[in-house]
């Protein structure tokens, strides 16, 4: 079998190697291993593989710190040293973006013990997580990755599974505010058993079933509404610096009305709207834009918050002025978005991404369109996997 020597973290969490005049994309291994390989695809001079032997570990290796080893599918970079994780994401950021240098890139607060979110598979009485491409559960019983609230609600479960039997349900999510914790279902309230109020907080196919499954987020010192469907990000600490750079970012610029696409439960825009800025809000109709409505009010600063239902592809503004653009997509990013909204002439633009891949597609529209890519903050919300949270800020 060949051999190639790992150089570069992609953005799918594959490594990246040369091999012959061309490259190949190997799934198994980290940065720095030399492995060898077995070719799965070949595309003329590029080829996919996956690790048969690691022939020579990389010199920033570790022992894995979890029982699991990312057999669970998650933690793909475990292995590495946590500066060296930081280097290869930085890296991976540049090498997506074209940058002249590496981007700077903040470390997670809780490098371990920090998920406020977990979503967890049930089969029986066993509960834990899926395999990577696989739906085969893996059982677990400790989490290193998850709040330590977050744990002990998994524990609780667990004996809740041991005392009563199985549920009929296959997924759950346990979420977090940083103090309190509530269990999310996935399925209908229909089938719910009686002894589940016995677990406290709990929803059921986005419905409070039991106590209060609607979390408040504490979000640069205003508390957020998140119902149980609404997403937040999982890193608390993390996100709190993330929306801080936003937040002195666009109020550097003295703007005086600000668009926020994909604006969710209002975790970019609000902390804005306290500042006493224009909003306004663009999200799908249901629970996110509903927390984000409902904050408003509670928060005082509704008057200033201007709510619109509806994709964000299909946002039409009208004859509406905004001086900056503010958007933090899915993974899937927001292709087609910004050809859109530079028409709109926004002097500045904060594009938040998840997947750096999808923001290289979608920052093309915007360079086109006459902006540069001024600045590039990247924030590690996920410690040990490949996942980076980056925000890139353009000026027309």
């Amino acid at each position: 079998m060949p051999e190639v020597d790992l150089a570069w973290l992609n953005a799918n969490g594959s490594c990246g190697a040369r091999m012959g005049k061309g490259i190949v994309e190997v799934r198994g291994g980290v940065p720095g291993d030399r492995v060898a390989i077995d070719i799965t695809r070949k595309r003329g001079r590029n080829a996919s593989a996956v690790v048969t032997e690691v022939v020579t570990p990389s010199a920033d290796r570790r022992a894995p710190p979890c029982p699991f080893d990312a057999a669970c599918g998650g933690c793909d970079l475990a292995a590495l040293t946590p500066d060296a994780q930081l280097a290869a994401k930085a890296r991976m950021v540049q090498h997506a973006l074209r940058l002249p240098e590496t981007p700077s890139i903040t470390a997670s607060p809780r490098p371990t013990g920090h998920r406020a979110r977990v979503k967890l598979g049930l089969d029986g009485t066993s509960l834990g997580y899926r395999r990577a491409r696989s739906h085969e559960l893996v059982d677990i019983d400790v989490c290193r990755i998850a709040r330590p609230e977050v744990q002990a609600a998994m524990t609780r479960l667990r004996a809740h599974l041991v005392e009563h039997g199985p549920l009929p349900f296959t997924e759950v999510e346990i979420r977090s505010d940083g103090s309190r914790t509530v269990y999310a279902f996935e399925g209908s309230r229909r089938d719910a058993p009686d002894t589940l109020h016995q677990l406290g907080d709990v929803a059921v196919g986005g419905k409070t079933i039991s106590g209060d499954a609607t979390l408040q987020l504490d979000i640069l010192g205003l508390s957020l509404r998140a119902s149980p469907p609404s997403f937040f990000q999982v890193n608390l600490e993390g996100n709190a610096l993330l929306a801080d750079f936003v937040r002195q970012t666009v109020l550097a610029t003295g703007p005086s009305h600000v668009l926020d696409l994909y604006a969710g439960i209002g975790n970019l825009d609000l902390p804005l709207a306290a500042e006493g800025i224009a909003i306004t809000a663009v999200e799908l109709e249901g629970a996110a834009i509903r927390d984000l409505a409902h904050t408003a009010e509670q928060l005082g600063i509704a008057d200033r918050v201007s709510v619109t239902t509806g994709p964000a592809e299909r946002y039409d503004p009208g004859a509406a002025f905004f001086d900056v653009l503010v958007l933090d997509p899915p993974r899937a990013g927001a292709p087609g978005v910004l050809a859109k909204a530079a028409v709109l002439r926004p002097h500045t633009v904060v594009y938040v991404a998840c997947h750096v891949g999808s923001l290289a597609r979608d920052a093309k529209e915007l360079l086109s369109a006459g902006y540069r890519m001024e600045q590039v903050r990247c924030y590690d919300l996920f410690p040990d996997t490949h996942h980076v949270e980056t925000v890139a800020v353009f000026r027309r």
